[in-house]
């Protein structure tokens, strides 16, 4: 049988693991496969479709019980011949776990894109373990481990790792970021304002290195973004800069001459993999799946989430070492040839033959 397949998305806003839906629906159409994609009414996702000319269904997807998106959906697959449900996320997963109940002749894969473990109650049992969900796929072996510690049956389970556009940001230019702090050395982040981010880290290091010539740059924006601005003025952190959210993502890549990510929990981390594209010696946190894309003393340093000093010994030590960020960016180059979104393409679609011949 030939895939056929429905992707779904609930998020609104748009973050990694819309990227990575984006890259595989849009593979898959480039390569004439029958699919398409709902995504939520009025979101960056749509607009994002919207502006790229792309197919797609725009659903209320309310919440994760919203049951006239669901027989919506199986409307949608009944009509077009989808045989395969792609959740990305978890909502999407219990919005198409309903709509079965309409049409019970497609199968369904999730993403599983986050670290945090999964309680198998009853609603998850019912949600996850449900008889039409053949496989969660995992974006990292983190992952994968994390769901086998809290009983998930291995046979459901498999790993395939996020990838990116190696060649995406080529063109880009760091150098009008760049002169907005002469004389700096550029440690950058590219990461939401959630909690499990991390940002007071940051913040404490960017104390701890207040009197080096030094400046921090976040890129990005959440719930949190404005508590974090106001310690870092309560602090008198006058090295740390808030940019917001960017489109530009690459030119601040290019700008920057270390790429940080100090997560409490990440499941792997594509942020990290763009700033590897571009040649940038990372320090992060050895947590999630980080580890699989930092090898530490390789491409970057992995230290603890909950130790300031010993982030800002290495970051001082990578600042005042060009030849040690030369060297690590090199070796960025070369590990994160693994992660090329075809090679994470292909698998999926593996998969969907693979659930469709069983």
């Amino acid at each position: 049988m030939t895939p056929r397949v429905l992707h779904i998305d609930t998020g609104r806003t748009w973050r990694g693991g819309q990227q990575q839906a984006l890259y595989l629906y849009q593979s898959m159409l480039d390569q004439g496969f029958a699919t398409n994609i709902c995504v939520p009414s009025a979101s960056a996702f749509s607009e994002k479709l919207k502006n790229l000319n792309l197919p797609h269904f725009e659903l209320p997807l309310r919440s994760e019980f919203d049951i006239p998106s669901a027989y919506k959906i199986a409307k949608i697959a009944k009509e077009f011949g989808y045989n395969i449900f792609h959740c990305h996320c978890s909502h999407s997963l219990s919005i198409a776990v309903i709509s079965t109940l309409f049409n019970s002749n497609v199968k369904i894969v999730v993403s599983r894109r986050v670290d945090f473990p999964v309680k198998l109650t009853f609603f998850n049992r019912w949600k996850y373990l449900n008889k039409r969900v053949t496989k969660i796929v995992c974006i990292s072996d983190a992952i994968c481990n994390v769901l086998l510690d809290c009983g998930f049956p291995k046979n459901r389970l498999t790993t395939i790792r996020s990838g990116i556009d190696l060649s995406k940001f080529k063109n880009s230019d760091g150098l009008p970021i760049r002169n907005k702090f002469p004389n700096k050395i550029i440690v950058g982040t590219i990461a939401a304002f959630a909690g499990h981010k991390n940002y007071p880290l940051l913040l404490d290091v960017a104390f701890l290195l207040k009197d080096k010539p030094i400046a921090f740059v976040a890129v990005g924006d959440g719930l949190l973004l404005e508590q974090m601005k106001k310690i870092a003025a309560e602090r008198s952190l006058e090295n740390f800069h808030f940019e917001g959210y960017r489109t530009n993502i690459g030119n601040y890549l290019k700008a920057f001459d270390i790429f940080a990510l100090v997560s409490k929990k990440e499941g792997l981390g594509t942020s990290l993999l763009d700033a590897m594209s571009v040649g940038l010696p990372i320090i992060a946190t050895a947590v999630g799946g980080i580890p699989e894309a930092v090898r530490n003393n390789e491409n970057g340093f992995l230290v603890q989430p909950d130790n300031p000093v010993e982030l800002a010994e290495y970051l001082r030590l990578l600042a005042d070492n060009a030849d040690l960020r030369h060297r690590f960016g090199k070796r960025s180059l070369e590990i994160v040839k693994d992660f090329d979104i075809n090679k994470t393409v292909k698998a999926n679609i593996n998969l969907y033959y693979e659930i469709l011949n069983e």
